[in-house]
C-alpha cells in the first residue's frame, strides 16, 4: 500500500499531474475533497474555477506528489478546461450514475482529452460517482464498464458520501498503474524536498 508519511532520508519527488474531467455537478469536487481531506460536504457548489490539491506520498521508496486538478464542467469554461488537460499523467473521466446526460457527456471529454494530449501517454479511468443514489440510477454498471473497455480505461464506481475507502483505492490503483505502465515517465525530474518541513495535504486555487 501507499505510505502517506514522508521519511527524512528522501531527497526529492516525482510530480504526477492528475485531472478530473466531466460535466458540471457530477461530483468531481466531492471526490477530491473526500480523498484529500476525508470529508464530505453536501453543500459544495459546482466549480467555476480550476483548482489544484497536492498530496505527497511514498510508493516503493519513491516520493510522489499528486497534483490533483478539479475543473469546471460548465460549457462556458470548456476551452479553459482544455488548457489544463495538457501534461496530465492520470485522467479521471467522471459521470454521475443518476445522470444519463453526464454519461453521454463523457464522449465530449474523451475527445477533448485525445485532441489535447493523444491517446496513450497517460493512465485513464472512467468513474461513476454518487453510488449512494443507487435508487436513482439511470446509468448501469454494465454501461459504464462497456464505455471504459472501449477506451482502454480502468472502471470504478464510487461514493464520496458513503465510501471513502473506494475513493482512496481508486487513486492508489491509478498511481500503481502509472508506475507499471510508465516506470520512467519523469526519471529526469528531481524536485527539492525539505525533510524538516511538515508534510501534509495542500490546496491551491487558480481561479479563471
Amino acid at each position: 500500500l501507499i505510505n502517506i508519511l514522508m521519511s527524512e532520508d528522501k531527497v526529492g519527488f516525482r510530480e504526477v499531474k492528475t485531472i478530473l474531467l466531466g460535466d458540471s455537478g457530477v461530483g468531481k469536487t466531492s471526490i477530491i475533497n473526500r480523498y484529500v481531506n476525508n470529508r464530505f460536504n453536501p453543500d459544495l457548489p459546482s466549480s467555476l474555477c480550476s483548482s489544484s490539491n497536492e498530496v505527497e506520498i511514498i510508493k516503493d521508496d519513491i516520493n510522489y506528489k499528486l497534483i490533483i486538478w478539479d475543473t469546471s464542467g460548465q460549457e462556458v469554461y470548456h476551452s479553459l478546461t482544455n488548457l489544463f488537460i495538457k501534461g496530465s499523467n492520470i485522467v479521471i473521466l467522471t459521470y454521475a450514475v443518476n445522470s444519463l446526460s453526464s454519461f453521454e457527456g463523457l464522449k465530449y471529454w474523451h475527445k477533448s482529452l485525445v485532441d489535447n494530449i493523444g491517446a496513450n501517454n497517460y493512465v485513464l479511468a472512467v468513474v461513476g460517482s454518487k453510488m449512494d443514489l443507487v435508487n436513482e440510477e439511470v446509468v448501469t454498471e454494465e454501461q459504464g464498464k462497456e464505455f471504459a473497455d472501449e477506451k482502454n480505461a480502468i472502471f470504478k464506481l464510487v461514493s464520496a458520501k458513503e465510501n471513502s475507502k473506494g475513493i482512496h483505492e481508486l487513486f492508489d490503483l491509478l498511481l500503481e498503474e502509472l508506475i507499471e505502465k510508465f516506470p520512467n515517465y519523469d526519471e529526469n525530474k528531481s524536485y527539492n524536498y525539505n525533510p524538516k518541513k511538515k508534510i501534509g495535504k495542500k490546496k491551491k486555487r487558480h481561479c479563471c
